[in-house]
């Protein structure tokens, strides 16, 4: 987790939030050239004096940011896919587009519902470590970036256009400056609804085509956060190494084919309840990591009693003392979930209900978060990954409501799976893999 490595891992999370913003247009000019492939009529955007400002040289991520995102990282995948786990469904969660969907929402907030947020999201560490790290990571990704290993991070925010919406401007320069959000303003019809969605599937290199369905009549804001992850893998698998009609026993207990990758790496990893690997991907800061639970226990019972300690430390203490015999099944899915519940439980309550204070993102309007939508894809085959993530916060107006020791590793079996970025120690994606048949 300490050497810095690009690899090619292409996440991309969307974040959808509320907030309101005047119908007024301000002097200035945002620039569309980020936007050559989607339609977006010129009078949607919103004008501002504000730039990005990005971490300049070298830098380092402070250690109680990584550490309190890693447990918010952990804890939200083991709260969002434990009913999906249950039924035996692949499932994939993108902690660091929930981190910048709910970091972007979290600088609108104040009181106690901020302190919820806090607390959840980065506990222990300032709101000004927190937006620093985060404005780190995109700066750090965007510089590593190559043919072999892209990572692109895209924020806007996408505002109501009526008059008595109107945003905080310090909340708009926040979302500017810190996240480099790109500022919209729409009548929130079906029009606005096809530019949203097409922002999104153009930034998710049409991983994710959309993001949300429909607006809903009492919808102030959405902040969209994407970040699109693509890399091949640092040593690519041979023909020879992709064996069909393998087989592969699923979370029911049936056993299905599926076309396995076979290989040999160096880097093992292991506790007293699970074994696994890394694999490095181009460029060398992003790695795969899998997890495969001892025969007595289930990826379920795995995954719901794994604390974010016992993740850091398998990543952490891996080691290149061995060669690793490694089988790993090609797969393909989508994933689907509504974290409202999952963040609730997690102790993010207040900003869900009539209680909420989101008074730094509005000006005299009443707003709560409604929704968090969140939608995954992953696709890995032998050359490499793509992986892309959305997540949007849906908010509105409140309502109602040596000789190296040999080792094997061999995943025929669910598993658990990670991107890593061992730059930051942070996992971008984190999922499960139940049947590699099914899509």
């Amino acid at each position: 987790m300490f050497k810095r490595i690009l690899s090619a891992v292409t996440a991309l999370t969307m974040i959808m939030g509320m907030c309101s913003c005047s119908g007024q247009t301000s002097s200035g000019d945002i620039s569309s050239s980020a936007y050559s492939h989607v339609d977006i009529d010129k009078s949607l955007q919103l004008t501002a004096n504000y730039d990005f400002k990005g971490t300049e040289g070298e830098g380092q991520y402070d250690e109680g940011f990584v550490g309190a995102v890693n447990g918010f990282s952990v804890e939200l995948f083991k709260n969002s896919v434990k009913d999906d786990l249950s039924k035996g469904k692949n499932t994939l969660v993108s902690p660091e587009s929930v981190a910048f969907a709910l970091g972007m929402a979290q600088n609108g907030a104040d009181g106690n519902t901020l302190k919820q947020m806090q607390d959840v999201l980065y506990k222990g560490v300032s709101q000004e470590t927190f937006n620093k790290n985060m404005n780190f990571i995109m700066t750090e990704i965007k510089a590593q970036n190559d043919k072999n290993a892209k990572v692109k991070i895209a924020n806007s925010v996408w505002v109501k256009d009526r008059n008595d919406i109107v945003p905080k401007e310090q909340f708009l320069r926040d979302c500017k400056e810190l996240y480099n959000a790109d500022l919209f303003k729409g009548a929130f019809d079906d029009k606005t609804l096809g530019q949203v969605n097409s922002w999104v599937s153009d930034k998710t290199d049409g991983m994710i085509p959309s993001v949300i369905d429909s607006f809903k009549s009492n919808d102030l804001m959405y902040l969209i956060n994407c970040v699109a992850f693509d890399a091949q893998w640092q040593k690519q698998y041979k023909d020879s190494q992709v064996k069909k009609n393998q087989k592969f026993t699923n979370a029911k207990g049936d056993e299905v084919k599926c076309t396995m990758l076979t290989g040999t790496e160096k880097c093992y990893l292991s506790n007293e309840r699970a074994i696994g690997f890394t694999k490095d991907y181009a460029g060398g800061r992003y790695e795969f990591m899998a997890v495969l639970p001892n025969e007595d226990i289930s990826v379920s019972d795995f995954v719901s009693t794994m604390t974010a300690d016992e993740f850091s430390k398998l990543y952490k203490s891996r080691s290149y003392d061995y060669e690793v015999t490694t089988k790993l099944p090609q797969f393909t899915f989508d994933h689907e979930l509504r974290l409202k519940d999952a963040l609730q439980s997690m102790g993010i309550t207040e900003a869900f209900s009539n209680d909420a204070d989101l008074s730094k993102m509005f000006e005299g309007n009443d707003a709560y978060i409604k929704q968090v939508f969140h939608k995954t894809h992953i696709e890995l085959d032998a050359k490499g990954t793509k992986a892309a993530a959305a997540t949007a916060v849906e908010a509105g107006a409140k309502a109602d409501f040596s000789e190296p020791e040999h080792k094997e590793v061999i995943l025929d079996r669910p598993f658990v799976f990670a991107i890593m970025d061992s730059y930051s120690t942070l996992p971008v994606f984190i999922g499960t893999v139940c049947d590699p048949s099914v899509q």
